[in-house]
């Protein structure tokens, strides 16, 4: 039987090119893969639906299948996931020393509706008692404005809630540099940083916040799941079940290439003895893929989201994944 054409989509991760390189198959799939930064395949997702397997934004799919308005049905694999204390970064000139000083001031984002902004605020609600409505957001391209991918708007419910867009021309990193911001939510450091700007990380030992958190709360945040056109599934529903398998097994293969002594094949000292120091953290599993492993984040994630007003009805975590996964 000849195998099916497919065109897939992620990004350059160690637990994705296992597939693209051909060391792991898609059974029964000729597959032909795309590699691409995220914001720019979630573009071509959500407006143009142009792959039959691409990563997705957890948050913005969320949003979309809550208004029933998406091509796609999502499996529980998730390439991108992140804690995002160590995205906060603020001026040190406006008296801001812990998260509680984040209210009244005004804070920047990528997007509202972004996965790492969506975590970034439930911690700061969990955690700290701080609401979206509690501080004023601005949202544009952190560094270059012409690089500023469009990913939608958001369809934010909640009153109270004030986002405003950055002014024509300029980005998130000249107005925090200027003091016209308070602070971002960014994916890096901003540049400004470097250049000797009054800037900080809110969390300054960043790491050590992540650790606690997790042992406090187990919860591993998810960035990304992996989403399959619902036209291809209903003529083939058992690609499901091999795309699922073929992203297992290529997690599995990049984790152990993490654990080889002999000639480390990441270029980071000390890489092995990371490694087991993480697994020990996180209680050996430190990147779990599947319906129960991940059922507490996910239900966290839901809930952060009907807080922000970004969910058009209330979701149960269930109803988000392809119901012969709800079980592994």
């Amino acid at each position: 039987m000849a195998k099916l054409p497919i065109s897939v989509c992620f990004w350059d991760y160690d637990r994705t090119m296992p597939m693209a390189d051909g060391r792991v198959q898609l059974e029964g799939c000729d597959p032909n893969f795309t590699i691409l930064r995220p914001e720019d395949a979630f573009h071509r997702a959500f407006y143009h639906s142009e792959f039959d397997i691409t990563e997705l934004s957890f948050s913005r799919f969320m949003a979309r299948y809550s208004e029933n308005n998406v091509a796609y049905a999502i499996i529980p694999v998730f390439p991108s996931r992140a804690f995002r204390h160590g995205a906060l970064f603020v001026r040190d000139d406006r008296g801001i020393e812990t998260p509680e000083d984040l209210k009244g001031k005004t804070i920047g984002l990528f997007d509202f509706e972004m996965t790492a902004a969506l975590v970034a605020r439930g911690m700061l609600n969990d955690e700290h008692q701080i609401l979206a409505s509690d501080i004023n957001w601005v949202v544009g391209a952190v560094e270059d404005a012409s690089d500023h991918i469009p990913q939608g708007d958001t369809n934010n419910k909640l009153k109270g809630v004030n986002i405003s867009p950055v002014p024509n021309g300029c980005s998130l990193n000249s107005l925090l540099a200027d003091g016209q911001i308070d602070g971002i939510v960014g994916l890096y450091e901003p540049s400004c940083m470097a250049t000797g700007a009054p800037v900080k990380r809110l969390f300054s030992d960043w790491r050590t916040a992540e650790q606690d958190y997790f042992l406090r709360t187990g919860i591993f945040p998810i960035m990304h799941t992996v989403a399959i056109r619902k036209s291809l599934l209903a003529e083939n529903p058992w690609i499901a079940r091999s795309v699922y398998n073929a992203f297992c097994e290529a997690k599995e293969m990049a984790l152990a290439e993490l654990q080889v002594p002999q000639a480390s094949k990441v270029t980071l000292p000390w890489v092995v003895a990371e490694y087991a120091e993480t697994a020990k953290i996180m209680n050996g599993d430190i990147w779990p893929y599947g319906f129960s492993a991940n059922r507490r984040v996910i239900e966290a994630m839901i809930r952060w989201s009907q807080n922000d007003g970004l969910l058009a009805r209330p979701l149960t975590a269930e109803e988000l994944f392809l119901s012969e996964f709800l079980e592994n």
